[in-house]
């Protein structure tokens, strides 16, 4: 009788054969929820940054003829925006050297509050962080790195129109408000 010629095994997987502990079912259906709405928030997001929003013409109480130019000039103006809510608010305007105007949004790029314009240092000021901003809007100061929002500006029969985003809120006060 002949010996049997022995052949080397390969190497067994120790994971071989061994079944791995079952999720719950309610850990499952806590995973699948979180998923759905990680998901749904993400969709959410992006939607909402592609949404536009039609912009809302108002009409300011104005005469470009008495206004000097480079000199802002705070313009209250009230409006109802596309959620439907009365906004009260104050755009600063101003007279070009060539007689044209352009006009502000009144909220800091930064934060969403109320800046102002400070005469005796020629520029817009937040009030919330102090950012600093010149007469054309550009930064001169952050924490902002963004310039201040221009409004379109039209001016016909002697009226000045000009559009407001239609999703446009109340400047903030402060960081707190």
């Amino acid at each position: 009788m002949r010996d049997p010629i022995r052949r080397p095994t390969p190497p067994r997987d120790p994971t071989e054969g061994v079944l791995a502990a079952p999720i719950p079912r309610r850990r499952m259906l806590l995973l699948l929820g979180a998923g759905v709405l990680a998901s749904g928030a993400g969709l959410g997001t992006l939607l909402e940054g592609c949404a536009s929003v039609a912009p809302v013409t108002v009409t300011l109480g104005i005469s470009p003829a008495t206004m000097a130019p480079g000199v802002p000039v705070a313009v209250p103006f009230s409006m109802t925006n596309s959620g439907g809510t009365t906004v009260q608010a104050t755009m600063w305007v101003v007279k070009n050297a060539d007689g044209s105007l352009t006009a502000y949004n009144p909220r800091c790029p930064h934060a969403g509050c109320r800046y102002a314009w400070v005469a005796a240092e020629d520029k817009f000021r937040c009030n919330c962080h102090g950012g600093a901003f010149a007469l054309d809007g550009s930064v001169l100061a952050g924490p902002s790195s963004k310039p201040l929002a221009k409004l379109t500006v039209s001016e016909a029969g002697g009226a000045v129109d000009v559009e407001v985003p239609g999703d446009f809120a109340t400047p903030r006060e402060s960081l707190g408000a």
